[in-house]
């Protein structure tokens, strides 16, 4: 009777030890929920693809959607990159009205874009990143004062070496502070140093595999050495530019890559074969245009 009691002593302690050992072992219940945030992040980057693509329609509708949904969640940081986009699209708006999203489905972006600016300044310092946020804001206030023409070199080239550091991990936005560095200096006439860096953000979107933006790199590396004089590696940039808008499909960018390779060719004094290509470049791009307007 004992070596009984002993033997069901013993299956219940195993089975307590089995139960108890199950339950460690089960997953544990997430303590962060990131549904909203991963779908409003999604919607910004197909916002920003969108926007390279000069798709300025549906690029303003998944902005305004990431926007709600980054509201949704009181995430401030999500809010500071996602108005910080929206400054981009005013500023492609403004030389594209009628390409822009129509109201009342405009959300955010039916403001100004020095609001939006503002607003995303706000958001910045609400953010536990206040710092590395406030400086990826000032690159886009650089973009803002280039698209105004206003502000000096010296001090802009400044303002975008003081937020290097801040964005350094984080590839999407060093390139477009590079970017943007170029365009400071074609704006100053210094297409040498332009390249330069036009080339270093077309190697950080290479590496890290930003398609959509590859292709304008290598567009604005075509521009730069055109306004060198450079015709040779000017034709070989806008190549190059061709080759990856289109392989990212993105339509408006090989419009404009034709349009530019056919004036490159007329730079300087032309032969006849060249003269005879920028002809055919040029229809093709028009054609292209015709069709996909249809």
């Amino acid at each position: 009777m004992m070596k009984k009691n002993n033997f069901f002593a013993a299956a219940v302690i195993s089975l307590i030890f089995l139960v108890f050992s199950a339950c460690s072992s089960a997953p544990k219940r997430p303590m962060v929920v990131t549904d909203s945030y991963n779908l409003s992040y999604s919607r910004l980057e197909l916002a920003n693809n969108e926007l390279i693509a000069g798709d300025l329609k549906n690029a303003g509708l998944h902005l305004s959607e990431s926007y709600d949904l980054a509201l949704s969640i009181d995430n401030s940081s999500l809010l500071t990159k996602i108005s910080l986009s929206g400054v981009m699209y005013k500023i492609s708006a403004e030389k594209n009205p009628e390409e822009a999203v129509s109201q009342p489905a405009a959300g955010f972006l039916q403001f100004h874009k020095q609001e939006i600016y503002t607003d995303a300044e706000a958001f910045a310092r609400r953010s536990e990143q206040k710092d590395e946020l406030l400086d990826l804001c000032s690159i886009y206030q650089v973009q803002i004062k280039l698209s105004e023409k206003q502000g000096e070199k010296n001090t802009l080239l400044s303002q975008l070496s003081s937020a290097e550091k801040s964005v350094a991990k984080e590839p999407y936005y060093l390139a477009f502070l590079n970017r943007t560095r170029g365009d400071v200096y074609m704006l100053s006439g210094d297409y040498s140093s332009a390249e330069k860096a036009y080339l270093q953000a077309a190697d950080i979107h290479t590496k890290n595999r930003y398609l959509a933006e590859i292709g304008l790199d290598w567009y604005c590396v075509a521009r730069s050495r055109s306004l060198m004089g450079d015709k040779s590696g000017a034709r070989s940039a806008i190549e190059t530019a061709l080759k990856f808008d289109r392989d990212a499909e993105n339509t408006a960018a090989i419009i404009l890559d034709y349009e530019a390779y056919s004036k490159i060719l007329l730079k300087g004094s032309p032969t006849e074969a060249e003269q005879k290509m920028a002809a055919e470049l040029s229809e093709w791009a028009k054609k292209i245009s015709t069709t996909v307007r249809k």
